[in-house]
C-alpha cells in the first residue's frame, strides 16, 4: 500500500497506473462510500471525456459494492458504444483483487437548433446568503479525520413545499481537470442522509446505506454551487428510496435517485 496522499492538489491523484484519495474522500465511518465513489468512477470518464470526442455527460448510473479504501485503486474504463451523438461508456473501480464499483455513463454531442433557449444568464437563488449547514449532534463521524461532509462549504435553506434544500461547494476540486457532472452527482449522493437529519432524531434504523446513485442533468452546471432539494420514502420490509432535484444558481437542472438498504436498528 501507498502511504497516504496528504498533498494539496485535487481529492483524487494517480500514483502511476493507481488512483489515491485524501483522508477527507472518506464516510464517517470509515472507507470511502457514494458520493467520493461516484466522483471517483464516473469523474475519470468525465475528464477524459474531451480527449476521446465524446460530447459532454448526460446521465449516469452507479452502483456501490463495496467501501473502496483510499489507494491502491485502479479503474477500468470500457466503451460501450462510440460514434455519431451519443456513447455510451461503463467504468469499474477494483482494489486488494475486488471489484467495488461500477458505472455506465451516457455522453452527448451537442448540436444547434434554432428556437430553444440557451445558457441562462440571470441567477435566481444567492447560496452565499445562507446559513451554514451544522452537523447535528446525533450524527458525528467516528473518523479521527475530516470525512466527505468536510470536504463542502453546505448552507441551507426550506423551501415552501417542505423539502429542505442543500446548497453545496467543494472546497478542493475532485479531478485536476473540470468534472461538473460528477461534482453535482457526488454531493447528490448525501441526499439520504439529510432527509434523516433534517427529520431532527434519528430513524429506527441501524443504518441506511445506498447501494445505487443515478443522476440525469438537462445542462451543465454554471458556476461552483450545486443545490440539492430531497424527499425520502422508507418502508416497514426494508427498503426505501430518496430522490432529489437538483439546482445550480440559476435554476433547475436535474434529477437523482438512490435505492436505500434499511438497517435493523
Amino acid at each position: 500500500m501507498n502511504a497516504p496522499y496528504t498533498e494539496p492538489g485535487p481529492v483524487f491523484r494517480r500514483n502511476g497506473e493507481e488512483w489515491a484519495a485524501l483522508p477527507q474522500a472518506q464516510g464517517p465511518f470509515g472507507g470511502m462510500h457514494g458520493g467520493a465513489v461516484a466522483a471517483l468512477c464516473v469523474g475519470e470518464m468525465e475528464a477524459m471525456a474531451e480527449g476521446k470526442g465524446w460530447g459532454a455527460l448526460v446521465s449516469a448510473h452507479l452502483y456501490l459494492l463495496r467501501p473502496l479504501p483510499l489507494d491502491g485503486i485502479s479503474s477500468r474504463v470500457m466503451p460501450l458504444r462510440e460514434g455519431g451523438r451519443v456513447a455510451v461508456i461503463e467504468s469499474e473501480l477494483w482494489a486488494e483483487g475486488k471489484l467495488q464499483a461500477k458505472a455506465s455513463a451516457c455522453f452527448q454531442k451537442p448540436l444547434d437548433i434554432s428556437g430553444l433557449p440557451g445558457a441562462p444568464d440571470a441567477p435566481a437563488f444567492d447560496p452565499e446568503s445562507l446559513a451554514k449547514w451544522e452537523r447535528p449532534a446525533f450524527f458525528k463521524s467516528t473518523n479521527t479525520n475530516q470525512d466527505f461532509l468536510d470536504l463542502c462549504d453546505i448552507r441551507d435553506t426550506t423551501r415552501e413545499d417542505g423539502a429542505r434544500t442543500k446548497w453545496f461547494r467543494l472546497k478542493r476540486d475532485f479531478h485536476a481537470s473540470p468534472t461538473p457532472f460528477s461534482a453535482a452527482m457526488g454531493v447528490a449522493d448525501v441526499s439520504t442522509l439529510f432527509t434523516v437529519t433534517d427529520a431532527g432524531e434519528r430513524p429506527n434504523a441501524a443504518g441506511w446505506p445506498n447501494t445505487d446513485l443515478s443522476l440525469h442533468l438537462a445542462r451543465a452546471p454554471i458556476g461552483p454551487w450545486i443545490g440539492v432539494a430531497q424527499r425520502g420514502s422508507w418502508h416497514g420490509d426494508g427498503r426505501g428510496m430518496t430522490e432529489s432535484e437538483i439546482f445550480d444558481v440559476h435554476g433547475r437542472i436535474g434529477r437523482s435517485c438512490q435505492s436505500v438498504v434499511l438497517l435493523a436498528a
